[in-house]
């Protein structure tokens, strides 16, 4: 069977298997150096086996964006026929709701109902949900039909359930407006005296701080040909112009939330107080990780998480304990994060990698540190004149996020020495 023809899920199982065969190879490297010294074999070895991880993890990924996609076109293809069941596909026209918001973008600019900006919102009482809904009328709680019911719903879940990186791992918010907000961050906690018999209560208030939260303005725009707009109706075209939109604001915003300055743009989780200086210009030691891992309070330890950039993950799938044992243990669900001392492993490229004072790594709870606000629209707008001359219709997709640091103590930065 070819890899055009294999089905997704036996290209994403053989991915995997190719994936632990690899990491097999880099365990057997290891126990073959031992305490000796890397021979240029052995490291070329290392390299050819953390490329083949690499190289699966990526064909893993791309299994599941394609299940994903197939989903997205089946799902609108269900919503429209539950629509059609129920009821709700007009008599003058003959479209669904969901078909009507579709295809009001696709129409061309001479059709009398052609609409060149649409804003895809949510009510007020679905922020919580992200727009799900049933679609199986008289049937609850089964989960499976829950679904993004519209065009905003599909695109933010996308792009927030759909990251590996600070959209999925920190705590979000979603504001209907956005001006300028207040959030409160917290800088020590209350703590408990002994005290003598009749003696006083001593006061431990709580220490609170604030941050403000804007709205930046994130933006882009695709290009597809007037062909593949005319030959790909609903439930073709949309889910893929959704998903390369999804990914270039995930890819755009992302990197503010890990890296910006926070003047002008979001203040990157990056810039918490909170550091680990490594012994050098190094990736961590397994000595170091759990020096790491000890260096935020226990209760944040719970639900923390270690994120690097994927060419510091390399150094790191090798490192065993002083008894032998190895810190990294891989997934043995296709999909599902690996763990480092018991903790998942995730990966986003705006980390810087190695080098002289360079900030590799965080570890810690994101979801108590660190928070991402979305303003609660997302406009699309399209014009079959921008490109004229090319016959090309262009999308444009515009959104407004901030991200900013609420509680330092909740994880830290780690980070190489100065040389």
């Amino acid at each position: 069977m070819s890899e055009e023809t294999k089905p997704v899920n036996e290209e994403i199982r053989a991915a995997y298997d190719a994936r632990m065969s690899a990491i097999a190879d880099l365990r057997a490297i290891d126990q073959e150096i031992g305490e000796g010294p890397v021979s240029e074999e052995q490291r070329a070895k290392i390299d050819r086996a953390n490329a083949a991880v690499d190289l699966n993890d990526e064909k893993i990924e791309r299994g599941f964006r394609k299940q994903e996609l197939e989903a997205h076109s089946a799902k609108l293809d269900a919503l429209v026929g539950v629509q059609v069941d129920a009821g709700q596909r007009d008599a003058d026209d003959g479209l669904t709701p969901v078909e009507r918001e579709a295809r009001v973008l696709l129409l061309g600019k001479d059709h009398p109902e052609a609409r060149s900006s649409a804003q895809f919102n949510m009510a007020q009482g679905d922020y919580s949900k992200i727009a799900r809904r049933d679609i199986l009328a008289g049937t609850t709680g089964d989960g499976e039909e829950l679904i993004p019911a519209s065009l905003f719903g599909q695109l933010y879940v996308q792009m927030r359930e759909g990251a590996t990186s600070m959209f999925s791992l920190a705590r979000d918010v979603v504001t209907s407006s956005g001006e300028a907000m207040t959030f409160p961050t917290v800088t020590s906690f209350s703590s408990a005296a002994i005290i003598a018999e009749a003696g006083s209560v001593g006061e431990s208030d709580p220490q609170f701080g604030t941050v403000v939260l804007d709205a930046y303005k994130y933006g882009l725009s695709i290009q597809v040909s007037s062909e593949f707009t005319a030959d790909n109706a609903v439930p073709g075209a949309v889910p893929w112009i959704l998903d390369q939109a999804a990914d270039g604001m995930r890819r755009g915003v992302g990197a503010h939330l890990i890296t910006g300055t926070g003047s002008g743009q979001p203040n990157g989780v990056d810039n918490g107080t909170n550091a680990y200086v490594l012994g050098g210009v190094i990736a961590p030691t397994a000595a170091e990780l759990i020096s790491i891992q000890h260096d935020i309070a226990s209760p944040y330890r719970q639900n923390a998480v270690w994120l690097f950039n994927d060419a510091t993950v390399a150094d790191l799938r090798i490192l065993a304990d002083a008894d032998g044992r190895y810190l990294w243990n891989p997934s043995m669900q296709a999909g599902a994060a690996s763990t480092l001392l018991g903790a998942p492993v995730y990966t986003d490229n705006s980390l810087a990698t190695i080098g002289a004072n360079a900030k590799i790594g965080i570890y810690g709870d994101l979801k108590a540190g660190y928070l991402v606000r979305t303003v609660g629209g997302i406009r699309a707008d399209v014009s079959p004149d921008f490109s004229f001359l090319n016959d090309l219709v262009t999308w444009r997709f515009i959104m407004r996020a901030d991200g900013d640091i609420v509680d330092n103590n909740a994880f830290t930065v780690i980070t190489d020495a100065a040389s």
